[in-house]
Formats: C-alpha cells, structure tokens, sequence
C-alpha cells in the first residue's frame, strides 16, 4: 500500500515536472501525415499526449477486469465459502464445549457435507462419531467429554475451545477454583477479548483473594464496554478497599491511601471505605480532611458506625455535645430524603449515649410512614428508661412489624447481611453488599461462578 501512494506521487511529480518545463519552453510542434498537418504548442501537445497516454491505461485496466471477473468471482465465492465452513466448524466444537452433543454433530454433519476439502472431511468424521457417541453415551459421558477436551487443546485450532469446556466443567462440578483458574488463564490466550473468560478470571482472583490480578481484568472488561458502569463502580471500589487493606498490613501508608481514593471515588456511600481512609488521613496528621471524610458520608448513609467514628474524633468532652454536634449535622448539606433516616441515626446514637430527651424529639419529628424498626426500638428504650412497660410492649410490637431501615442488603438476592463481605455468603455473587434499604434493593446483573458457565460466544459463530 504505501509503495502504491509513493509510486503516484512520483508520477504527480514527474507530470508536474514536465508540466513547468514545457510552459516555461518556446516552441511548436509540426505534425504531417498524408497531406495532413497541424501545428501546435509543444506544451499543449505532451499535455494533450499525457492526458491519451492515461485514458488508454485505463481502458487497459478495464479490459483485464473484465477478462479476470470470472476467475476473481470463482475465487471470492470459494473464500466466503470456506470461512462460512470454518465458521460452522467454530460454532460445532463451541455447541460441544458447552455440552450440547446433539447440536454439535447436526453441525459438523452440515460442514462435511459443504466441504470439498477430503482431509477436513475425514477430520470431521471423526469428531462427528465422537460427538454422537457422547450424546447417546449417558453413563461416561463426563469422562469421554473431559478426556476428548483434553485432546482438543494440544491442537493450536482446537485449544480454546477445550480449555473453554474443561473450564466450564471444572465449574460445573465445583471443582478447586485453582483449576478453574488454570484452564481460564490457557483459554485466555487463544482468545483475549472473550467476555465470559475475562469474568471468570476477575471473579476466581477475587475469590481467591489476588485482588491486583483481580483489578486488572476488570480493567480490560471496561476498556472493551463489556461491563454495566454501576457494576463497575461497585467491584472496583470493593476491590481497591481490599487492596488497601493489603497495603495498611505491609505498612504501605501512601499505596492504601490512593486505593482508599479510588474506592471513595467509585462509591461514596461505601462504609467501611470512607472509616478507613477517615483513620488514616487522621494518623497522617489530616484531623480535619479525616472529620470532613465521614462528615461526608454520614450525610450520604446514616450509617451509626460512621457517626460513632466521628463522635470520638469530635473528641467533645460530654455525650451532651457529641449528640449536640450531630444534630448540627441536619443543618449541612444533605439530600431531603435521607433527612428523616439521619434523625434516625442520630436519635439511635442519643439513645446510646443516655441522652433521652433529644432522642425523643428527634424520633417525634420523623412522619410515622417513614419510622423503621430501629426507630421503634429506639421507642422502647426511651419508654424503658421511663419505666413505661406498656409502652415498650407497643414499640417492640411496632418494631416486629416495621420497615427494615438501612443495612447490609445483597442486590443480587436480597439476602440481609451483618456485615459487609466481598462475596455475598447466600449467592456468592461479586460485590453485591451494599449498605442500603431493603425497598431500595434493585436487582441487577452481577458477577458469579453461577452464571458464568460460558455462554456461547456469538462473536465467535456469528456469519
């Protein structure tokens, strides 16, 4: 190609170059022939020859086009014609992959049929047999699959896809994540843009607790939009927190603080995020930057054990002016729906500090629809440190039966959690535990062994 475009600008340069000599040149040029003659400029003439010399190349060029079409036709229709059979030869060795025998010999069969090429015919034949016999054969079936896989990837042509089905019933038989690790990081090379095998490698490394290896697969997923943003932003925060974890344990200080940002920055509400960069930015001498951290998130979540970490960095004098410091909190910028859950909050935290009235003020001014169960228990603690039996009955009756308030919630399954964890210990699903409402709980797509059996890539069948 670029040996083509220096060809034509030296031919641009060469008629360019006669061009300026013939106009800048005195003459003319006689033409006699037959008692004809003519005379004309010597430029006009060798432009005029030029000009003829190029429609007949082009007459040429047309000529041998036209001449070759059918011999060229023959040709594009014999590759389009092998790539379909190559293509259906993909899809018969992926339907197999994923244990569909029966759609897998359908297809060989097809492509046996199409082919002129005896050696690829004979190839097939084989494989054909082998398919019709794990289909029909229900007792070792498992075992005659994983050993034919086996044999598919000492082939450079079949390797994915035995690394591809060796992985899938490494999942399927819950084996050693380090199997399926294995077999995913061989598929992997074959084929590095596969959606499915990039997740399993993001996901096995969580589970497995490489969470660096972990990060960089995620990172590949979004370089290529295979990943929903919100999705994102959840595994990549959790990731980067328990990188940062990693990095405090080796006293790698500045390492976790820019993890600590990073996950801050993908997700604000995260938690145990925004406590643990709070305390570090407060032993690097920050006080400040350490209060505004949880300030900030406070107003996001009304989270009681973010506003516990900030009543001892208030470091006030009585349980008095901690609680009268977070009422203060109300006043700051925070959204209008989260305003009666922080009355909540802070009424809980004045509870547990013993300090009955504001708490009860508090609780008096949130609208009955949006009182949870923690702010009936809340009720039945004020109620007892009044000694009003009847009244504490009433509340813990209320609090049975209210609306769960915030918490560790799975948006995957719905399961509630004490605790934040990186795998949901109900679905096993990456990154779904979030501190929310249960009403708030949108179930969405996310990132597990379980539904991570390989589809079939349709990338790789399509035609």
């Amino acid at each position: 190609m670029i040996f083509k475009i220096i060809k034509l600008i030296l031919f641009i340069l060469l008629i360019w170059y006669l061009s300026e000599f013939f106009a800048n040149s005195e003459g003319e040029t006689s033409i006699n022939w037959m008692g004809w003659g003519i005379q004309i400029p010597t430029d006009r003439f060798v432009l005029i020859l030029i000009l003829f010399s190029v429609v007949i190349i082009f007459i040429d060029r047309i000529w041998l086009a036209f001449l070759n079409f059918p011999k060229a036709a023959f040709r594009r229709f014999e590759v389009n014609n092998n790539k379909k059979v190559e293509q259906k030869l993909v899809k018969a060795f992926l339907l197999a992959s994923h244990g569909e025998f029966e759609s897998a010999a359908k297809e060989a069969s097809l492509v046996a049929k199409n082919t002129k090429d005896k050696n690829l015919g004979k190839l097939l034949s084989t494989h054909l047999d082998v398919f019709k016999n794990l289909n029909e054969n229900s007792t070792n079936k498992k075992e005659i699959s994983k050993n034919y896989f086996k044999q598919l990837t000492a082939e450079s042509s079949t390797a994915f896809v035995g690394h591809l089905a060796l992985m899938r019933q490494a999942i399927l038989d819950k084996k050693d994540i380090n199997e399926i690790l294995e077999e995913a990081e061989k598929a992997i090379k074959f084929e590095p843009k596969s959606k499915q095998i990039l997740e399993v490698l993001l996901f096995s490394y969580a589970k497995i607790g490489d969470v660096t290896k972990s990060l960089i697969y995620l990172n590949k997923l979004k370089s290529m939009k295979f990943i929903n943003h919100k999705i994102y932003q959840n595994i990549a925060s959790d990731l980067n927190y328990v990188c940062a974890l990693d990095y405090l344990e080796k006293g790698n200080i500045n390492s976790a603080k820019n993890h600590l940002k990073e996950a801050f920055k993908q997700k604000p509400n995260h938690v145990l995020v925004s406590i643990k960069l709070s305390n570090l930015l407060k032993g690097i001498g920050s006080k400040t930057k350490s209060i505004n951290q949880l300030e900030k998130t406070f107003l996001l979540t009304s989270n009681h054990d973010v506003l516990d970490e900030l009543s001892k960095k208030w470091d006030l004098k009585t349980s008095g002016s901690r609680v009268a410091k977070a009422i203060n909190l109300l006043g700051k910028k925070s959204s209008q729906d989260i305003k009666d859950d922080l009355k909540i909050a802070i009424a809980c935290f004045a509870v547990a500090e013993k300090i009955w009235g504001e708490a009860e003020k508090l609780l008096t001014e949130v609208p009955k629809s949006k009182l949870t169960n923690k702010a009936y228990q809340a009720f039945a603690d004020i109620a007892s440190s009044q000694n009003n039996p009847e009244i504490v009955k009433d509340n813990l009756e209320k609090a049975a039966n209210a609306t769960e308030g915030f918490n560790y919630f799975c948006s995957s399954c719905g399961n509630k959690n004490n605790k934040w964890e990186l795998h949901c210990p109900k679905c096993d699903n990456l990154s779904t535990i979030n501190w929310m409402k249960m009403n708030d709980i949108e179930m969405q797509d996310s990132i597990s062994l379980s539904n991570l059996v390989p589809k079939i890539d349709k990338n790789l069948i399509s035609y």
